[in-house]
Parts: structure tokens; C-alpha cells; sequence
């Protein structure tokens, strides 16, 4: 049969419509999807590498990211923790007849020899300056320091603990002896210039003490045994 000038208008209309259709479905499964999920079919389909990197970071990544800004703000903190954690240097001071207690023993060698001990009852540490000044009696001079006795060093007294000095009271070849019944004491002041505080008044071993003239004391010392090595 010969088709007629409409029936062939028909089919080429028939067939512009297939072809359409077909060009739709291929845009709706290759076109990208707008915030309201409508497709464009004008825009080309993002790579899966790409999209993974367009992609907001989460977890781990953002923390990474956004650094770690806890930690930076902890570190003034405990800054100021460790400093105010420091000690202060320990408050030390002269040693004082108010701070310290005072003995005197007779030595049972060497012969003719006190020993005197100064332990410090205060809270405070404190420094045994030079040698102590010592007066038996009514003496008009303080009695002689022993200057090969002088330690390398300042004997210092931590609350509790005890410094020695010891005392030659007498030599055979010593002059002018005499009984001596009562002992003051004092300490040297850190200048060396004098004494510091009031005085101390040490008891005696017995009812008096045989001194004269080659009477003399140590330095004071860390040790028992250094002091009575004069």
C-alpha cells in the first residue's frame, strides 16, 4: 500500500517523540541534582575523587584542621600553675641566743678543753658567724679565736641541728690563771664587726674553771671532733 502524504507525517512526528523521550531519560541519569533535587542536565556529572574532597571534613580531619585550640588554652594555665608551685628560697638569718640553746661540757681529751654546743630551737635556719665571743667572768677582752680553726665555709643551722666551738682554758705555760665561775656568750655579727643580739649565759661544767692567759676558742665548727681538734 502507498502511504499517504499524512500517514508519513504521522510516523516522522511518532519517531520526534521517541527521540525526545530517550534524550530525557539520559539527561535524569547523568545530570547533577540541585538543592531541591531537580536535576540540571546541564551540568556534567561530578568524579567520585572530586566530590570526596568537595566533601566537609569531619572527626578527626576537622579536629586536625581546626588545630587544637584546648590544649593551647590549658598551656597559660598550667604555666601559671608550675610558677606559683616554685618555692621561695628558705628564709635564713644570724643565729641568736633567742633562736638557739647552749651547752658547755668539759672534753675528756684533749685535756684542759670546753666544748660548747649551740643548737637552734627556732623554725628558722641560721648562720654560726665566725666564732663566738666569750667572756669568763668580769673579763675586760673577749677571749682569742683560734684563727687555724677557721672552716672553708659559714656553719649553717637547719631548725634542730647543732654547731660546736672548743675552748682551751689553760696551758702549763699559760700566766695569770685564776677560777673562773660564770661564762657569757655572744655572737659575731655576720659583718664581723662585733656581736648581734643579746648575749647567752651558758652554764658551767662544775662550780669554776681553771683559765689563764693561753685561753682561746675555735671558730665554730660542723662537728664535735673538728672543735676539739685545738
Amino acid at each position: 500500500m502507498t502511504a499517504t502524504p499524512r500517514s508519513r507525517r504521522l510516523r516522522t512526528l511518532a519517531a520526534a517523540l521517541v527521540t525526545t523521550a530517550a534524550l530525557s531519560l539520559t539527561a535524569c541519569q547523568t545530570g547533577a541534582a540541585d538543592a531541591t533535587g531537580v536535576v540540571d542536565s546541564t551540568q556534567p556529572p561530578v568524579p567520585a575523587a572530586e566530590a570526596a574532597q568537595e566533601a566537609p571534613a569531619t572527626g578527626k580531619e576537622a579536629e586536625k584542621e581546626a588545630g587544637t585550640p584546648g590544649k593551647e588554652a590549658d598551656a597559660p594555665a598550667k604555666e601559671a600553675t608550675q610558677v606559683a608551685g616554685r618555692k621561695s628560697p628558705a628564709k635564713t638569718t644570724s643565729c641568736t641566743a633567742e633562736g638557739t640553746e647552749v651547752t658547755v661540757t668539759e672534753a675528756p681529751r684533749p685535756i684542759n678543753h670546753l666544748l660548747i654546743k649551740a643548737t637552734n630551737t627556732s623554725d628558722t635556719t641560721c648562720h654560726l658567724y665566725y666564732a663566738p665571743y666569750l667572756r669568763f667572768d668580769q673579763a675586760q677582752s673577749a677571749v682569742p679565736f683560734i684563727e687555724e680553726s677557721k672552716p672553708q665555709a659559714v656553719v649553717t643551722l637547719a631548725p634542730g641541728e647543732s654547731g660546736y666551738a672548743g675552748v682551751l682554758t689553760s696551758t702549763p705555760d699559760g700566766s695569770h690563771p685564776y677560777d673562773a665561775t660564770s661564762l657569757t656568750l655572744y655572737y659575731a655579727a655576720r659583718s664581723g664587726q662585733g656581736s648581734t643580739g643579746a648575749p647567752s649565759h651558758p652554764a658551767l661544767p662544775s662550780d669554776s674553771v681553771r683559765v689563764d692567759s693561753s685561753n682561746a676558742v675555735t671558730y665554730w665548727q660542723t662537728s664535735a671532733a673538728d672543735a676539739l681538734m685545738w
